[in-house]
């Protein structure tokens, strides 16, 4: 018994020692990968192999970061400016994905429901939605109706058609046992197919939350006046090369978070799914 008792506990502290090194394998690669490439950058900045004025080295855009930021205007304007692109990102997204996991659902579930939007949203669904913006300042006006309205197109097709698919491509493993057990039409659906369905459902929600940034930051580049995408392009447009840096920092923090988020919806909303 003592003997059966010490493999198990050797067994599992060997586990546990190989998860413990590859998360160490994980977390060294997702970190020196991006060092390395700020070093080569570092490197080529100071010797001259790439245009200094354009980009200058990290070192140098991090003191410039660090002498605006100790300026309380442009760490108010910074601050002013990623609440405006935050608002607009997260009412987009919230009522894009509300709309599309509902019509999604919607559209798995009843075939004539399908039948009727399908061929609409498959023809609208590959259009750039920014070229859909100049329609939506006509209709809702240059004010943030009209931003929020183009990221709730963006993230309303990616989730409504994850969704969709993630039902009616379940597993049919599933319909067939539903089928040998007499399981009720209504109860297959609600009990079967939508949980089986939500790992697609998660992961349209982050895509969603890709392409909500992607939209939100280049929408305010060429039509606000507030905004991350807007400080981004006002930076260029005066020359302030390492200010226009600090705002992609900001974009790059922000997308982070919006994956963070993602991650956070997976383990949550799906925990039978192993997520490496």
């Amino acid at each position: 018994m003592r003997d059966a008792t010490q493999v198990e506990s050797s067994v599992i502290l060997e586990y546990d020692a190989r998860v413990r090194r590859r998360r160490l394998s994980q977390i060294t690669l997702g970190l020196g990968f991006p060092l390395l490439l700020l070093l080569m950058w570092e490197f080529a900045a100071r010797f001259a192999l790439i245009d200094y004025r354009f980009f200058p080295a990290p070192s140098t855009v991090v003191t410039t970061m660090a002498h605006l930021l100790s300026t309380a205007s442009e760490r108010n304007q910074l601050l002013v400016d990623t609440w405006a692109t935050f608002r607009r990102l997260a009412l987009g997204y919230v009522i894009g994905s509300t709309l599309g996991i509902g019509i999604g659902m919607a559209m798995g579930l009843s075939a004539r429901v399908r039948y009727a939007l399908g061929p609409l949203i498959n023809i609208t669904y590959p259009t750039p939605k920014l070229a859909l913006f100049p329609l939506l300042i006509v209709l809702l006006g240059l004010d943030d109706a009209s931003k929020v309205a183009l990221v709730l197109l963006g993230v309303f097709y990616t989730t409504c058609i994850s969704t969709l698919n993630g039902i009616v491509y379940s597993h049919p493993l599933h319909r067939d046992v539903a089928k040998a057990y007499q399981i009720p039409e209504v109860a297959f659906w609600f009990r079967v197919a939508i949980p089986a369905a939500l790992p697609s459902v998660v992961n349209g929600l982050k895509l969603g939350l890709g392409q909500a940034l992607i939209l939100v930051v280049a929408v305010e580049m060429v039509g606000a006046e507030q905004g991350i995408g807007f400080f981004i392009w006002h930076s260029w447009e005066i020359f302030d090369v390492s200010r226009m840096f600090l705002g992609i920092l900001v974009a790059l923090m922000l997308g982070g978070g919006a994956m963070m988020f993602g991650q956070f919806l997976e383990r949550k909303l799906t925990p039978w799914v192993r997520y490496e």
